[in-house]
């Protein structure tokens, strides 16, 4: 049969038929290429440039800065999904502090809490984007909650007359850090997500705040003064380790983990104000990411 078929083919269309598979092959090839071509990391911040905060992305190198919201009231405290498809963050545009939630692109903003008593703040967001822990403060408590990512579902995790802070999620989503002065200074605090077995890991007379949890699940870093000022440093899950990142007389302070865990990023005033800065976790390699008059600052 295949003999019949090649010899009523016309001569020379055995040799398109071939040439044709080829390139066809050739782009197949080319397509697998480009859809594996890596998607640049991006970070969120804060910043006042523009006469008040409003919500920004740039590159991990401080390349392509990008205002993401554009409203009279303050928008603050912007945290990424452990998917890289949403940001939530604190906006003052309803006349009190709400959860909010957009794309990367400043796309789709939705407000996700409604508190007419309280101002919700610090939103994080678990790495399988299914909760966000955020602080719910009142006349009379500074406690942390979670909600789903649609707004439903509030629980409460803290219950104390102290304040309970910055919650980061651990990279399995089972486990936040948080910091509080519940033991008469501010010390970095582990629990399970549904608020059980709060720890201190931190233990020092020292203040010690703004944890985050590394992508790795290994290790937190953190803001302290037990050397006299603000410096980030980071420390085992379990507060062994401790380990000093920055060395400078300014404040360093709200450090946050890049997704590769290579890098921590963290906010100082060492230029006069509030700028963005880059280290590697061994410490070496520091790099200064914004360069204005303005306050740019992070959410750790």
């Amino acid at each position: 049969m295949s003999k019949q078929v090649k010899q009523s083919l016309p001569k020379g269309w055995l040799s398109v038929l071939i040439g044709l598979g080829v390139f066809m092959l050739a782009v197949t090839v080319i397509t697998v290429i480009q859809v594996a071509k890596p998607v640049q990391e991006r970070i969120t911040f804060e910043s006042n440039r523009d006469g008040n905060f409003e919500v920004y992305v740039m590159n991990t190198d401080g390349s392509k800065q990008t205002r993401l919201t554009h409203d009279p009231a303050d928008d603050k405290d912007p945290k990424m999904t452990g998917k890289g498809q949403w940001i939530v963050f604190t906006s003052l545009r309803d006349n009190d502090y709400e959860i909010y939630k957009m794309r990367m692109d400043g796309s789709q903003q939705t407000r996700l809490t409604n508190s007419l008593d309280a101002a919700d703040t610090n939103p994080a967001i678990s790495t399988d984007d299914r909760q966000i822990a955020f602080v719910k403060s009142n006349a009379d408590n500074v406690d942390i909650y979670v909600i789903n990512t649609d707004g439903a579902e509030l629980r409460r995790l803290t219950d104390n007359p102290h304040k309970d802070l910055y919650p980061s999620w651990s990279p399995d989503s089972k486990r936040i850090t948080f910091c509080t002065d519940r033991d008469g200074n501010c010390e970095v605090y582990t629990m399970n997500a549904d608020g059980s077995e709060q720890v201190n890991v931190s233990n020092s007379l020292a203040f010690e705040g703004s944890p985050s949890w590394s992508p790795v699940g290994n290790q937190i870093a953190f803001n302290t003064d037990r050397d006299g000022n603000l410096e980030i440093y980071i420390m085992n899950i379990d507060g062994t380790g401790a380990v000093r990142l920055t060395n400078d007389p300014a404040t360093d302070s709200n450090p946050v983990w890049s997704s590769n865990g290579k890098w921590i990023f963290f906010q100082s005033d060492r230029d006069g104000d509030f700028e963005i800065y880059r280290v590697n976790i061994d410490g070496s390699e520091l790099m200064q990411m914004t360069n204005n008059d303005a306050t740019d600052s992070l959410s750790p």
